[in-house]
């Protein structure tokens, strides 16, 4: 029993070389990849501007997190052939994943990632009943004896 000749399908070839291709560029591999995607920072915020043409608002992903945002992309099959890529970006400093904003406009990806803000120093002082009360940025006591018996529960009064 022979097997059924199998034809050389240049086409499905070509496709199957331009996936690969794109696997590999948009994971990173390649820097042509670099070339679509610019980062741009403040003191307050860093930018991604990712260009994505043919790319509609509804076939993007941006997955961030604290220190990486993945920009994904999956386009719908033209002439049976479906795009998907992805692009991941490394940030030098700690963003706020919940204050992220992004716009897609004419294939032009604009993100604006706010760093987080790091407090310096805080003192709690807690008042009576274990309650933090501040009033006009210092703490309120309104019984210093409870407070006396909250932190020294054996001393008598």
């Amino acid at each position: 029993m022979n097997a059924p000749e199998r034809r050389w399908d240049p086409f499905a070839e070509l496709q199957s070389l331009r996936a690969e291709l794109g696997r590999l560029v948009g994971s990173g591999f390649g820097r042509a990849a670099l070339n679509n995607i610019d980062l741009d920072q403040t003191d307050e915020a860093f930018t991604i501007t990712a260009r994505l043409p043919g790319v509609a608002p509804e076939e993007v992903a941006l997955d961030v997190d604290v220190r990486e945002v993945v920009i994904r992309a999956r386009t719908e099959p033209e002439a049976g052939a479906e795009r998907a890529f992805e692009y991941r970006v490394a940030l030098p400093a700690d963003v706020d994943p919940d204050r992220v904003d992004a716009v897609m406009d004419h294939g032009l990806l604009t993100a604006t990632l706010p760093r987080v803000v790091r407090g310096g120093r805080r003192t709690i002082v807690l008042g009576s009943g274990g309650r933090n009360t501040i009033e006009g940025g210092r703490p309120t006591h309104s019984d210093p004896a409870a407070d006396r018996e909250m932190h020294s529960p054996d001393a008598t009064p």
